[in-house]
């Protein structure tokens, strides 16, 4: 990866002293010069539709979000920067560290930060061309990810985890109405280290990575977080963000069944660090036994 001569031409003045590259994304490979500057650079076409697309979505609520985000400088359709924004990724070990009022008002936080996306007007967004997300939200998405689980995923599983597979498809699959929503703007891949947060203060400070936003389920979002950081948690955002009670059934399936995906991925791509992606996540999805 050799973007050094684009990043001068992007930005004649500045004074490389560190530079950082990371070639490993799908879509984006990436430059930070001097740890406070951010180059993204498409791989693709596909990526330039996808860069193109985020850039829409963080234009469109910038004002509406009392959160951080990317702040383009510069932008074209073969390359963005912007300042490097600060903060740590927001892991379940940190918020468990918090004391209870710290964890509420980032729990709070996030509450208000996805109210505001999955309220958005949605003429304004169609307005804007804002795409569907890539994310899986319809139910023939899911018709299709069973059919490959079932190919490729159940073959690698204990009896007992056959089961809890078969019971989680069938539970959600039987009737076509259960994915029924109102499209909302979704933020769609809500991990860890797309949520920035500040120690000093115990407070978000950020959200990045809006590659995958567009019109989708909002329970997707809800989803991401309860796989990240259980439903205990998630049921913390309710405070200001009270329509999240509907959302819990297909955010529970989502939190799920994200994992049989991240194997499904890891199969077809070889790359064996999916197969352990699910590590490190909550347990305490679903109602109470």
């Amino acid at each position: 990866m050799e973007y050094e001569a684009r990043i001068r031409q992007i930005d004649p003045t500045l004074v490389v002293n560190t530079w950082r590259a990371n070639d490993e994304g799908l879509v984006n490979d990436v430059v930070v010069v001097n740890e406070d500057t951010i180059f993204r650079f498409p791989k693709n076409e596909y990526g330039i539709r996808v860069l193109d697309n985020e850039l829409r979505v963080m234009d469109l609520i910038r004002s509406h979000i009392e959160l951080a985000m990317p702040k383009p400088f510069y932008q074209n359709k073969d390359a963005i920067a912007y300042p490097y924004l600060s903060g740590m990724p927001l892991s379940r070990e940190t918020v468990a560290d918090l004391e209870e009022t710290d964890r509420q008002a980032v729990a709070d936080q996030l509450g208000r930060f996805l109210r505001t996306m999955h309220t958005f007007p949605l003429t304004d967004a169609l307005r804007t061309e804002i795409a569907a997300t890539p994310a899986p939200c319809r139910y023939t998405d899911w018709i299709d990810i069973r059919r490959q689980a079932e190919e490729h995923v159940r073959p690698l599983l204990l009896p007992h985890q056959q089961d809890w597979m078969e019971g989680l498809f069938d539970d959600m699959l039987r009737d076509p109405a259960t994915f029924d929503y109102v499209p909302s703007l979704i933020h769609g891949d809500l991990a860890p280290y797309h949520i920035l947060f500040d120690a000093p203060t115990h407070r978000l400070t950020g959200i990045i990575d809006f590659g995958v936003a567009g019109l989708g389920d909002p329970a997707i979002d809800i989803g991401l977080l309860m796989c990240v950081y259980g439903e205990r948690f998630v049921t913390r955002l309710g405070r200001v963000y009270p329509e999240i009670d509907r959302l819990l059934p297909r955010s529970r399936f989502y939190a799920q069944a994200s994992q049989l995906q991240w194997v499904l991925v890891g199969i077809k791509t070889g790359q064996s660090f999916w197969f352990a992606a699910h590590l490190g996540g909550a347990r305490d999805i679903g109602p109470t036994l």
